[in-house]
């Protein structure tokens, strides 16, 4: 019996990605399909949309590593907006290269053959901090593709707003669970961070969510 060879297909792996990750795939895939017009003639984003939300979202992880929880909010929507804009593309490099493999391969999209190994999960990141009781915060992941298992850690802020010397790490079992931080100390600010784990292991901690206990 002759066995039919795999046919290459795009890798949707940038779904992985964290925010720099991120920028730098879009930064690819904008040289690879908007820099090849004589094989991608009409691309889906076009290319001015495409490079307005790289833009806006490359300014927006810049602007989020000062750990303000609006700039770091924002930054998540655009995330997300990028990797459903990623995909869109891809789904059109994917009708239009008919599983030619040179055509693939110059999207600047990963190109795979036969069945991929395992990836990590997508990046979680916090999704809600709530002050319940004095002393007590509790804390939301967002739900991510891929995760078994979630875990969330605290840490007081050092003096200037250094990173934490020390964590208290706490494991969900899904991200509707609350990861419940107590014994707190009212008046110290934490930092908040959340990962997930899958079957290529756990991701990055996420970018830190500071939050002062009360």
């Amino acid at each position: 019996m002759t066995t039919k060879a795999p046919k290459p297909k795009l890798l949707m792996d940038f779904h992985f990605d964290t925010a720099d990750q991120l920028v730098t795939s879009m930064g690819t895939v904008d040289a690879g399909v908007y820099g090849h017009p004589e094989q991608f003639a009409n691309p889906v984003p076009d290319k001015a949309t495409f490079e307005a939300q790289r833009t806006a979202f490359s300014a927006a992880v810049v602007a989020a590593k000062d750990g303000s929880h609006k700039l770091i909010a924002e930054k998540n929507k655009l995330h997300s907006a990028s990797v459903k804009m990623m995909s869109k593309l891809a789904r059109y490099v994917m009708e239009t290269a008919n599983h030619d493999l040179p055509t693939l391969t110059a999207s600047g999209f990963t190109v795979t053959v036969g069945n991929p190994a395992p990836k990590l999960p997508e990046q979680p990141t916090i999704k809600d901090l709530t002050q319940k009781v004095s002393g007590q915060i509790e804390g939301k992941s967002t739900s991510v593709g891929g995760a078994k298992i979630y875990e969330m850690r605290a840490g007081a802020l050092g003096p200037g707003g250094t990173a934490p010397a020390t964590w208290t790490t706490l494991q969900m079992p899904n991200a509707k669970t609350a990861a419940v931080f107590k014994d707190l100390t009212p008046g110290t600010v934490y930092a908040f961070q959340v990962r997930a784990f899958g079957l290529a292991g756990w991701t990055a901690f996420s970018d830190p969510i500071n939050k002062m206990s009360t």
